[in-house]
């Protein structure tokens, strides 16, 4: 039997086995791997071999898993429309109809008809390059607690597959970095920091394999490993590939779609135009950085296919993108069908792709905030943020890193000005004396109202597209790089790591800086390559040094210990920490004790941290947060993500520690319950607690609900239901607090911000109370969306002098301006008071 018939079967076997590893217990290895294997892989496997068919496997391979990461995605999506949870059934029947699809056409022009080859073996430079990228990304993968944005990434999966509509509407981003755990959380029953990252670690090693096919595509073999290891060792692509954030997958579907492109030009073939679309559609519902990639593609669409798009490249020929023989306007009026055609395919495929979330998102009316949010981010001036650009790099992928490369990149680009025809000496050193004295003094060109810093970067790239020898391919590059390095450094206010998107064409521009520099074949410099050959291995060795105790190594973590985290081997000019902007990073607080014990029920009551709230509110699984600085306890972190004030005084003088829990490091989490303390913790163990902590981690634990509150059903003004509340009475008395939380549930759009009151009413009127914007003051009622559930902390102060006894707790909504209430209705919609009586406190003595 040929192998184009063996697959089939082989693929049917496979999809079964994937299948029938989901029936295990909930998160257990194979399990895990069943749904990966559903998630990531085996959907697109046999569109991709009976599509791409004479493509090579390698490529094959890729293209297989990016359909079934599309897949993946826009069924969890379709899903997500659909009234109520998002069912297993549902999506497993989804994924297995489209994987079964190609195979149900064999007999008619499946793969026995096809030219499949049997694969390759990878270059032993791509394998050990491979090897060690997968190190960086995965060991220790398991060890970091989710930071702020991956825990607020893994809230909103929970409430979609819990079946909050508003869900992922209510996120300032594309809703790809939610979708893919999300569909690996369903399949998998319960979910930990591992197996949420392991798609997008996936993701980033495919994003390796991509950039070496466009390397290859562009430049022939050196290239391609070259541009493969600076890709491989950039921090910024380790750090992405260990965390559950979209990164990662605009790294690989821009790549990929610009890759695709390449192939459309090389082919003619109307396919790898869909497909380019395809994948630039799912990197848009990652990010609006997938955008980023856009100029490049429209040039290689616009300049068409050259002569020397189809020569084949010799071992001593000079990369593709340095061949002579270009010619636009002929290109133009040669190919302008075949580039319309094949550029509205590949239009209506990306805008279909990315309208299926961004359409109804944009119909929202929240839409409107993110445009706030955006425009924020951009700003409205021109400005310098080269500083940060070499702060970042040299953190995140170290001096040598960031030196070595941008000397490539930046000489080769001054070099190509140089070589072009009627090229000058004198411009490209004025271009360098321009480019070298901004890096070094960033002030130079700035005044008060006028910021042009940016004019010699943008003449320098300008140049290099315009004036020199290049073909298309190059000067693609050349706006691949230019739109996100001029964008980020230069126009944009808050750029931050958004400047990983400068990584694929840095990469693939330094590896051509090499090959060009370097690898020259006459033998009077065969020295120089040999020497190169030498200091690529040092780099190597030096980079996998770096990036393993930045990422990897958690006996002393580098960003929390950071400079000493450090190794003295790495010179770092700058000995202090970016501002903002931490991600990958080795770090572990000890949370999930804290949240077992939570869940036991041994710490009831809210609470107050020096952690950011949104990872505090998935680790305790949304218990009351505190709004006043005298909550009942404190957790309090020795390492933090992003820190939060609070008041040490009070702390000091009001509370005592109950328990702690120690990490290997012997940092350390404290919990602090207020005086007098009716908890004795002692220490914790964080392995045993952590372990029981994932064994309950479904969805239902984590999205929002009224959980443990009185339920109600209380209709204000058919704005608002009052769907709950939970009151901890444990300190009610005089001098003590009342924590309330309040569960709301928008009726409809609120046009107005009201405020909630809660208040322990007297005879004449409040003896104490509580009043604010809910949410702590962070989520006024004008922002509600219908159908949004919104946990609301108050907590009341008791009156030194107030008289034990029952007081009824009631609460309301009014207008701070003008004090006038919303009505309560009735069951037939008629007003019956402006408050509601939810129980009666019972204030007893002071301790």
């Amino acid at each position: 039997m040929t192998l184009a018939k063996k697959l089939p079967w082989c693929y049917l076997a496979a999809l079964l086995v994937a299948n029938l590893a989901l029936l295990l217990p909930e998160a257990t290895p194979l399990r895990v791997a069943g749904a990966l294997l559903l998630i990531d892989l085996l959907p697109g496997l046999s569109w991709a071999n009976w599509l791409l068919a004479s493509s090579t496997p390698l490529l094959r391979w890729v293209i297989a898993a990016a359909f079934s990461y599309t897949l993946a995605m826009l069924a969890t999506l379709w899903l997500h429309y659909l009234p109520g949870p998002v069912q297993t059934w549902q999506l497993l029947a989804i994924l297995d109809t489209l994987a079964l699809i190609p195979i149900l056409r064999y007999n008619k022009s499946g793969y026995a008809k096809s030219t499949l080859t049997r694969p390759n073996l990878l270059p032993p430079i791509l394998v050990l390059t491979l090897f060690l990228a997968l190190f960086l990304r995965g060991a220790n993968l398991h060890y970091s607690e989710f930071q702020g944005d991956e825990a607020l990434v893994m809230i909103t999966a929970a409430e979609a597959l819990e079946g909050h509509e508003d869900a992922l509407f209510l996120r300032s981003k594309g809703p790809g970095e939610v979708l893919l755990p999300l569909a690996l959380w369903r399949l998998t029953g319960t979910i930990n920091e591992l197996g949420a990252r392991l798609p997008f670690t996936l993701a980033a090693m495919l994003a390796i394999v991509t950039i070496y096919l466009i390397g290859q595509e562009l430049g022939g073999q050196r290239v391609s490993w070259l541009a493969a290891g600076f890709f491989a060792f950039n921090g910024f692509a380790v750090a992405f590939g260990r965390i559950v954030q979209y990164q990662a997958l605009v790294l690989w579907m821009s790549a990929l779609a610009f890759l695709l492109i390449c192939h459309w030009r090389q082919t003619q073939q109307y396919r790898f135009a869909i497909l380019g679309g395809l994948c630039l559609g799912i990197g848009l519902l990652a990010h609006y950085d997938a955008i980023l990639v856009i100029p490049a593609i429209i040039w290689l669409f616009i300049s068409g296919p050259t002569t020397t798009d189809h020569q084949p490249l010799a071992a001593e020929t000079k990369p593709r993108i340095l061949v002579h023989g270009y010619n636009f306007w002929s290109n133009i009026n040669h190919q302008r069908a075949t580039s319309l055609k094949s550029g509205l395919l590949f239009l209506a495929t990306f805008l279909l792709t990315a309208l299926t979330f961004y359409l109804p998102y944009a119909l929202d009316p929240r839409t409107n905030h993110t445009g706030e949010y955006v425009g924020g981010r951009i700003g409205n001036e021109l400005r310098n943020n080269l500083p940060n650009f070499f702060h970042f790099n040299a953190f995140y992928s170290s001096s040598y890193y960031i030196i070595l490369t941008s000397l490539l990149v930046f000489g080769l680009l001054i070099w190509l000005v140089r070589q072009s025809r009627g090229g000058r000496w004198w411009v490209s050193i004025l271009l360098a004396v321009g480019v070298i004295a901004v890096i070094a003094k960033p002030g130079l060109l700035s005044w008060d109202t006028l910021n042009l810093s940016i004019l010699p970067f943008a003449l320098l790239l300008a140049g290099a597209f315009f004036t020199l020898p290049f073909g298309s391919y190059g000067q693609a590059l050349v706006l691949w790089l230019a739109a996100p390095f001029l964008g980020y450094n230069f126009v944009v206010a808050l750029g931050l790591t958004h400047i990983y998107t400068i990584i694929p064409a840095w990469s693939l521009l330094a590896a051509v800086a090499w090959y060009t520099f370097f690898d020259i074949p006459h033998p009077r410099w065969r020295w120089l390559n040999h020497t190169s050959n030498y200091l690529l291995a040092v780099l190597l060795v030096l980079s996998t040094i770096f990036l393993w105790n930045a990422f990897v190594r958690h006996d002393r973590e580098y960003w929390q210990d950071y400079p000493d985290g450090n190794l003295p081997l790495f010179w770092d000019p700058y000995q202090e920490l970016p501002r903002a902007g931490f991600f990958g990073f080795a770090h572990r607080t000890g949370w999930k004790a804290v949240g077992q014990k939570i869940i036991t029920g041994q710490l009831i009551g809210d609470y107050g941290s020096n952690e950011e709230p949104d990872v505090t509110t998935w680790y305790t699984r949304g218990a009351p947060r505190a709004c006043d600085p005298q909550p009942e306890f404190y957790f309090l972190a020795d390492d933090l993500i992003d820190p939060v004030d609070i008041p040490a005084e009070i702390i000091e003088t009001n509370y005592q520690n109950i328990g702690r829990v120690t990490l290997p490091n012997q940092k350390q989490m404290r919990i602090l319950q207020q005086t007098p303390a009716t908890l004795a913790l002692g220490d914790l163990d964080e392995k045993s607690l952590a372990r029981e902590f994932d064994q309950t981690a479904t969805p239902d634990a984590f999205a929002r609900s009224a959980r443990g509150a009185v339920a109600l059903d209380v209709n204000f003004s058919n704005l608002a239901n009052l769907t709950g509340y939970s009151v901890d009475p444990r300190r009610a008395y005089p001098g003590g607090r009342l924590p309330v939380t309040l569960y709301w549930q928008a009726l409809a759009p609120i046009p107005a911000s009201y405020q909630v009151f809660a208040h322990l009413e007297g005879d004449a009127g409040p003896v104490a109370q509580a009043d604010g914007v809910p949410a702590c003051w962070t989520y006024p009622t004008n922002l509600w969306q219908p159908g949004q559930i919104i946990a609301d902390q108050h907590a009341i102060s008791i009156p030194p002098d107030l008289i034990p006894g029952k007081y009824p707790l009631e609460v309301g909504l009014y207008l701070a301006d003008s004090l006038v209430r919303l009505d309560v209705l009735d069951s037939n919609g008629h007003p019956a008071g402006t408050s509601v009586t939810l129980t009666m406190i019972e204030i007893g003595p002071n301790p």
